[in-house]
């Protein structure tokens, strides 16, 4: 069997990291499965010494790739945690969807995780464990796909990270994710000849923004999408930053 791909390290700092986490992995999980946090304790070793400190105070769904902060003491991953706790930390995705999405927007939702079930809906604000759903969105790529239907590419800046947000208010207003079809895609995505353990969808982490959890300072980092999926041309998607 061979050795898996190393993980990408976008900012290394001795309390923390920012990875690419990879398609087809998951953030977390239990010691018999890879994880992102499995790989890089593994990465990151040193013969003879014990395994670092990988801390993850956010979580990316196993077929998202893209931006992750990972911290590296556990005085950084209480003070990342806070930080995503009280939304001062800004996401900003990519997700290639279906139809011509009007040029740029808001959405506001209430939903909830569907009770037992691995999936999100549109609730009433009465429903049990209802939850707002903000974000905000502009296009910045249109086409038409080998079937002549309509493409967008957005940059999506969320509000609030509520299970499938982003899959969800797509997907509900008729602009499901290209490959998801848990919220409506018609649609495939990704290279043709390779297998997941899941159908992979058109969500990217793009760009993280953060605090330094020591000295406070500014932290932005991105990650371009992976190359072998048809995001498009690489330069165009560098520009696609916001203040």
């Amino acid at each position: 069997m061979s050795e898996p791909t190393a993980i990408e390290i976008l900012v290394q700092d001795p309390w923390f990291l920012v990875v690419h986490k990879p398609v087809d992995l998951l953030t977390q999980a239990i010691e018999t499965l890879p994880s992102l946090q499995s790989r890089l304790a593994d990465q990151l070793s040193a013969p003879g010494l014990p395994k670092p400190f990988i801390g993850m105070p956010h979580r990316l769904d196993r077929m998202t790739s893209g931006t992750v902060v990972v911290a590296r003491n556990q005085r950084s991953l209480r003070r990342l945690c806070d930080q995503f706790a009280t939304r001062t930390v800004v996401k900003e995705y990519l997700a290639w969807v279906s139809g011509l999405v009007p040029k740029e927007g808001a959405w506001v939702d209430t939903m909830r995780k569907v009770p037992d079930e691995p999936r999100a809906e549109i609730a009433s604000i009465d429903q049990v464990h209802a939850r707002d759903a903000t974000l905000e969105y502009r296009v910045i790529q249109q086409r038409t796909n080998s079937h002549n239907q309509p493409e967008s590419l957005l940059l999506i800046r969320l509000g609030t990270g509520r299970m499938h947000q982003i899959r969800l208010q797509c997907g509900s207003r008729g602009f499901p994710i290209l490959g998801d079809r848990l919220y409506g895609s018609q649609n495939t995505w990704g290279p043709e000849g390779q297998t997941y353990r899941e159908p992979p969808i058109a969500l990217h982490a793009y760009r993280l923004t953060f605090h330094h959890p020591k000295s406070a300072e500014k932290i932005a980092a991105l990650a371009l999408p992976p190359p072998n999926f048809p995001w498009g041309n690489p330069s165009d998607l560098s520009l696609a930053t916001r203040d």
